[in-house]
């Protein structure tokens, strides 16, 4: 993610999460030397977005006059915190109508992938509890229930499950890793990344 990201990424939070409050800073995030983001971009596709210097102002606009630029447009984000060893997913969020495409699954394997080249031994997130798709693909690639964290999200009070992988940099999770990213892409085709 880079700074021109950060409207696009807030709006898919928004869409997401409607009930998270106080929303992220991506800016304050961007600077965050433990706080990876990586976007997923749809190849060829642009959105115009409100360039006027209004700061957290700006919004995305179609046909409107004003100052405008052209910006990539992204389908979903992932983002990452890295400390002491561990890589902590803090979020994975696709657009609405990006959904059911495989997406959230790529930026899980990027998430991983990022996670690995930054030698970290294990990789944790939170789930809501009743989020069984998601369980689901996270314990398609290791992640095991290791806790309970009571109350966790503040709309409802849902207890969120905690899923962590084995270590990440052990052989036998190397070729879990390397299967299941080679089926993603035989089924959903290679994805380019590019790392800024």
């Amino acid at each position: 993610m880079e700074a021109g990201d950060v409207d696009q990424v807030a709006a898919i939070e928004r869409e997401a999460f409607p009930t998270l409050w106080p929303p992220t800073s991506y800016r304050r995030e961007i600077k965050n030397r433990m706080a990876e983001y990586l976007v997923c971009v749809c190849e060829g596709e642009y959105v115009t977005i409100d360039a006027s210097p209004r700061g957290l102002g700006r919004l995305f606009r179609r046909g409107q006059r004003g100052a405008t630029a052209q910006r990539r447009l992204i389908a979903g984000f992932v983002g990452i915190w890295f400390m002491a060893g561990d890589a902590h997913i803090v979020a994975i969020a696709v657009r609405e109508e990006q959904r059911r495409l495989g997406l959230g699954e790529l930026l899980l394997i990027g998430g991983i992938e990022l996670a690995q080249d930054r030698e970290a031994q294990i990789v944790t997130l939170e789930a809501r509890v009743s989020n069984e798709p998601a369980k689901a693909l996270y314990a398609k690639y290791g992640f095991e229930e290791a806790g309970l964290r009571r109350g966790y999200y503040a709309d409802n009070r849902e207890d969120a499950v905690i899923m962590t992988t084995p270590n990440i940099g052990s052989d036998d999770y190397r070729a879990l890793f390397d299967r299941l990213r080679a089926d993603f892409e035989e089924q959903r085709g290679a994805a380019v990344r590019e790392h800024l």
